[in-house]
């Protein structure tokens, strides 16, 4: 069908494989981004310690409660993967993390919740470009109900 070319699985002598997508993190990037959050320092209320819930022996973020979800999502993502992905998935996930942060706001203007809106069609048809739609279902799940 040819599309999306770069996915198709490849011949290596006589194995093929599928090579890693555009968002997936190789090991350097993994404990860069690791790094990152376990250097945070956050006011004392704001969140939980941040710093206790990296693993960097698995690389993983482990026992995230919800709220600390939202402030991962809304502040610190887009900071820990700064310079770690490809430039247009980075800004992607950056513009979601900003429409998070303005509906998540104690403060919404009205008049621009049209805007925001708009801007929620093009981050999700973006992310379409780069995800897997099974990935995506959640967030629309999430997004519109």
């Amino acid at each position: 069908m040819k599309i999306r070319e770069d996915l198709a699985p490849r011949e290596v002598g006589r194995r093929s494989y599928l090579p890693p997508a555009c968002y997936t993190m190789s090991r350097q990037e993994k404990i860069s981004f690791c790094l990152c959050l376990k250097s945070v320092k956050v006011p004392q209320g704001y969140s939980s310690n941040i710093q206790s819930l990296v693993s960097m022996e698995d690389l993983k973020l482990v026992g995230l409660m919800s709220h600390d979800c939202h402030i991962l999502m809304q502040q610190l993502l887009p900071i820990a993967i700064r310079g770690i992905l490809p430039k247009s998935v980075r800004q992607t996930i950056t513009r979601l993390c900003v429409f998070f942060s303005s509906i998540c706001s104690k403060v919404i203007d009205p008049l621009k919740l049209d805007e925001l809106q708009a801007e929620i069609v093009i981050i999700l048809c973006q992310l379409e470009m780069f995800f897997a739609p099974f990935f995506l279902k959640s967030w629309y799940i999430y997004l519109f109900i």
